[in-house]
């Protein structure tokens, strides 16, 4: 099968992802809020999930390989996960400060994992990385930090760089030249 021969099924088969994706346009930068899960000629608009799958909005039952980048280690929907979101959700969704949840869910973990005395949850993979980056900062005493060439390590200008660079520009394989993911961030420390 030819690249285009798989384009053209895909437009065929997307009508109301990319009618959703031309709404999106106008009122999102680049149609969308995670500029990873965007791929040419548009994404698909996902409509509801269950299990290992994603129906997106044409119909289109697909199998989630990704899992929100893991956190869905349980699939979509699980009977026990909504079960207790919804338990949580009488009780109230979020609070202007610590609950008595936080502890127990740290206490859990550090028993589970030996190494770690002690965590702070985070909002996103990008605050986590941002966190991790200032810790082993202050820890070593020094400003620079290693990141994997060609990996995505969250959304703050410290390390999203060299994400998807060109290879030509990214310097080689001894020598890697770190390239800002974007015109607009300021200069990484990496």
């Amino acid at each position: 099968m030819s690249i285009e021969r798989e384009i053209s099924e895909y437009l065929a088969k997307t009508g109301r992802s990319r009618a959703l994706y031309e709404e999106a346009l106008a009122v999102m930068p680049g149609g969308n809020s995670r500029t990873t899960t965007f791929f040419d000629p548009y994404p698909f608009y996902v409509e509801r999930g269950y299990g290992a799958h994603v129906v997106d909005a044409d119909g289109g039952d697909r199998l989630d390989f990704n899992g929100n980048y893991t956190s869905l280690i349980l699939g979509h929907a699980t009977p026990e996960v909504v079960k207790a979101a919804q338990q949580a959700a009488a009780l109230g969704l979020s609070f202007p400060g610590p609950t008595e949840h936080e502890i127990r869910l740290a206490e859990l973990l550090t028993r589970r994992i030996p190494s770690m005395e002690s965590l702070r949850f985070t909002n996103s993979g990008t605050e986590a990385t941002m966190n991790a980056v200032r810790a082993a900062r202050a820890f070593t005493g020094r400003p620079k930090i290693a990141k994997f060439e060609g990996a995505f390590h969250g959304t703050h200008d410290t390390v999203l760089v060299s994400v998807t660079p060109e290879s030509r520009a990214a310097g080689g394989r001894t020598r890697p030249k770190p390239l800002a993911s974007s015109a607009t961030m300021s200069r990484s420390p990496l």
